[in-house]
């Protein structure tokens, strides 16, 4: 997937920006605001982030950001909307870098400055931002290796993007394009895994044939063979967005693993954590992967199981946040009736 175009959700403006942001790009450096009213700095502002972000200086962005959204800063007279694009803008920086709790966290922040405006919450900048952030979600989940999660989200986006281009073209059709050969993308490799996911199914059921041999070191054998297999098959139902049979591959294997070995290893581990996020895509279970969760990040502390570590605490930080997020999305369309009859249908 390529990267979001953070422009086409830049806000309209109410004042000429034309002279500003010509000195920005001739200077590359923030106009002078001495004199200005506070309405013009704060759009001149905006102007600047969206100059760093689209000129790819994105660690001095990030800088502008974060001083704009401080809230140790002097009060600013910053509209809702403005802020949400700044959170917006903070996202796709948290996304470059591939740091994913951050850009959820920011991702939240925005559609909570989304809800607090009192009026145009139907307007082409409020569904630009909202299209831009389900891009971004789907962007993570993709690179996340949860497709299902992300063909979803691109679906959402992608529709929100058709609607805007029909009524602007220029601003919205490049976003558009990239939102279409995404799906694209994610609908193909979801085709390939399932054939990849038949090719193990055949493994499986080889591998236990052979479990009835008798021969100690080749049921042996066949048991570390099927364990992985079955692992195999769990990350595919996973991938597309089935927990339910991704539970039953991820308890299966975790069941042989256990005649392998008594003791709670690196593979117990791992297969734990992939059976912790099927339970989290079941609503009744997600209380046990929580549970099982907190229990597993002292067993990979004591392994030195680094990568694991974090990845059990980023699935503890990232679950309620993606539901916030989600929910939050949900209420922006409901409340403001934002789309027509079918949104109801879009979100489900």
């Amino acid at each position: 997937m390529k990267p979001l175009l953070i422009e086409s959700s830049f806000p309209m403006l109410h004042n000429d920006m034309t002279i500003a942001r010509a000195q920005m790009q001739h200077t590359g450096k923030m106009p002078p605001v001495q004199g200005l009213e506070q309405d013009v700095v704060d759009e001149m502002q905006l102007c600047y982030v969206l100059h760093l972000m689209t000129t790819q200086h994105n660690a001095e962005a990030m800088q502008v950001i974060d001083t704009l959204l401080d809230e140790d800063e002097e009060p600013s007279e910053r509209t809702p909307l403005q802020a949400a694009w700044l959170y917006l803008a903070q996202m796709t920086l948290y996304v470059e870098r591939e740091e994913y709790p951050l850009a959820l966290s920011s991702a939240e922040s925005s559609l909570r400055q989304l809800g607090e405006m009192s009026g145009k919450k139907r307007s082409d900048d409020v569904l630009a931002i909202l299209a831009s952030l389900l891009y971004n979600l789907a962007l993570i989940h993709h690179n996340s290796d949860d497709n299902s999660r992300a063909a979803k989200e691109l679906t959402k986006s992608q529709q929100l993007f058709e609607r805007l281009a029909r009524k602007n073209s220029e601003r919205f059709s490049a976003m558009l394009l990239y939102a279409v050969e995404a799906s694209a993308d994610v609908i193909t490799s979801r085709t390939k895994q399932m054939n990849v996911f038949a090719h193990y199914q055949s493994a499986s059921a080889l591998y236990e044939q052979m479990l009835d041999s008798g021969d100690e070191n080749e049921v042996r054998s066949a048991l570390t063979h099927l364990v992985d297999t079955l692992r195999k098959e769990g990350d595919i139902m996973l991938d597309l967005g089935n927990g339910r049979n991704a539970v039953k591959y991820y308890t299966k294997a975790l069941r042989y693993q256990k005649k392998l070995s008594g003791d709670m290893g690196y593979r117990e581990l791992t297969l734990s954590i992939g059976l912790a996020r099927g339970l989290m895509r079941l609503a009744n279970r997600r209380a046990a992967a929580e549970q099982l969760l907190t229990s597993l990040l002292p067993l990979a502390r004591r392994l030195h199981a680094t990568r694991e570590a974090i990845e059990i605490q980023n699935l503890l930080n990232a679950k309620n946040r993606t539901v916030n997020i989600m929910s939050l999305i949900k209420g922006i369309f409901t409340i403001a009736a934002v789309m027509a009859p079918q949104a109801t249908m879009l979100l489900a």
